[in-house]
C-alpha cells in the first residue's frame, strides 16, 4: 500500500504501558523480579533463572541470543499474542552479554571494537533494537530487570559521594538506557522496609529518568504503583495540550518486518501492463523507465526474485499512479 501522508493523525499517548519499554535496576532481594510476577499475562525471558521462588509465574529460559532471536520469532505470532501482554528480559546484564557473543561469532571477531570504532557497538544497538523495539511495536510491554553498581566519587576534600547506576558497561547502559522510557532503580530507603523504586533524581546520585517529565522522583516498588505513576505523569502532561492526545487504549501494533505477497505481486504486475498496453502501445515506453528505475537498466520483473518485492512494490505504486493519470487526464490549460 501506498504511503499516504494526508491521511496522517496526530499521535495520541497511551496510558496502557503496552508498546512501552521501563528498565529497573537495583540491588538483589529488592522485588524486580516479583514486581514482573504482578504483571498481567507476564511472560519472564529469563536469562538467569531469578523466578524460581514465584510459584506460577510464566517463564521461557534463554541460554543464548540465537534461542532470544527464536523467542522473538514465536512472539510474532498472532496465538501467542493472545497468551502474553508483558515480556519481562531478566536479567538485561546477561542479555547484553549473549548479544555481545552473538555479533562476535558472527564476524569471527574476539570483541565488538574488532570491527573498528563505534561499528561493533551500532551493530549492537542495532541487534537489540530490532528485538525489543519490535516487540513494543507488536504491542507487547517490555521491562529490562538489571543488576546495579555503586561508585564512590571523590569530592576532593576529604569526602566522598555515593553514585548507582546499572551494571553494564558504559557503551550496553548507552543503547539500552536510550531504548527505555522509564528507567528506575530499585532499592531499600530504609532498613528493613519496602523497597522503593527511585525515577527522578534531582542531585545526580542516581541514574534514571524517562520519557515521561511529570514521572514522580519515588513510588512503592509494585507494578500497581508503576502504572499509577506513568497514568497520572501523562495525564498532567496532556493538561498542558488540552488532554487531546491522550488515550486509555491500547496502541495498535506496528508491523516490524513488512511482508509480501511476492507471486500474487507478479500477477498484479501483468494485470497493470496488459491494462496499460491495451489502452495505448506507447505506455511500453513508460512500463520499462518505471521497471528501470528500481530495478536496473534492462533488467525484467520476470527475473526478479522475492528479495526484490520492495523494489517490485514500488514498480506496482508507479504504475497504478500511471493508471490513474490515463484515466483522469490533466485538464488542458
Amino acid at each position: 500500500m501506498a504511503i499516504n501522508l494526508l491521511e496522517l493523525q496526530p499521535n495520541k499517548v497511551s496510558r496502557d504501558l503496552s508498546g512501552y519499554i521501563t528498565y529497573i535496576y537495583g540491588r538483589p532481594k529488592t522485588g524486580k523480579t516479583t514486581l514482573a510476577s504482578q504483571m498481567p499475562k507476564a511472560l519472564i525471558l529469563a536469562f538467569e533463572p531469578g523466578y524460581r521462588a514465584l510459584p506460577g509465574v510464566m517463564a521461557q529460559d534463554i541460554t543464548s541470543w540465537s534461542e532470544m532471536r527464536q523467542v522473538y520469532r514465536e512472539l510474532k505470532k498472532p496465538e501467542i499474542q493472545e497468551l502474553y501482554k508483558c515480556l519481562v528480559v531478566d536479567t538485561i546484564d546477561i542479555a547484553a552479554d549473549r548479544c555481545k557473543k552473538y555479533i562476535c561469532q558472527q564476524n569471527d571477531i574476539e570483541d565488538l571494537g574488532d570491527l573498528g570504532y563505534g561499528r561493533g557497538w551500532t551493530k549492537f544497538k542495532e541487534e537489540f533494537n530490532e528485538i525489543f523495539r519490535g516487540l513494543t511495536q507488536l504491542g507487547y510491554a517490555v521491562y529490562f530487570i538489571g543488576h546495579d553498581k555503586e561508585e564512590h566519587v571523590d569530592l576532593g576534600n576529604g569526602s566522598s559521594l555515593t553514585k548507582y547506576r546499572p551494571a553494564l558497561s558504559s557503551s550496553a547502559r548507552t543503547v539500552i538506557a536510550g531504548m527505555s522510557d522509564i528507567y528506575g532503580f530499585a532499592h531499600e530507603k530504609y532498613a528493613n522496609q519496602p523497597s522503593v523504586l527511585t525515577l527522578r533524581c534531582s542531585d545526580g546520585t542516581i541514574e534514571c529518568g524517562g520519557r515521561f517529565k511529570y514521572l514522580a522522583e519515588e513510588i512503592p516498588m509494585s507494578y500497581d504503583a508503576l502504572t499509577k505513576a506513568l497514568q497520572e505523569a501523562i495525564d498532567k502532561e496532556a493538561e498542558e495540550n488540552g488532554n487531546h492526545y491522550v488515550t486509555d487504549e491500547k496502541i495498535t501494533p506496528v508491523p516490524t518486518e513488512k511482508t509480501y505477497d511476492f507471486e500474487g505481486m507478479k500477477q498484479r504486475f501483468t494485470e497493470i501492463v496488459g491494462e496499460l498496453m491495451s489502452a495505448n502501445q506507447s505506455n511500453g515506453a513508460k512500463i520499462t523507465e518505471i521497471v528501470n528505475t528500481y530495478l536496473g537498466k534492462g533488467k525484467k520483473v520476470s527475473d526478479c526474485n522475492a528479495n526484490q518485492a520492495e523494489q517490485l512494490e514500488l514498480i506496482l505504486i508507479d504504475l497504478e499512479e500511471l493508471v490513474k493519470t490515463i484515466e483522469n487526464p490533466a485538464p488542458a490549460e
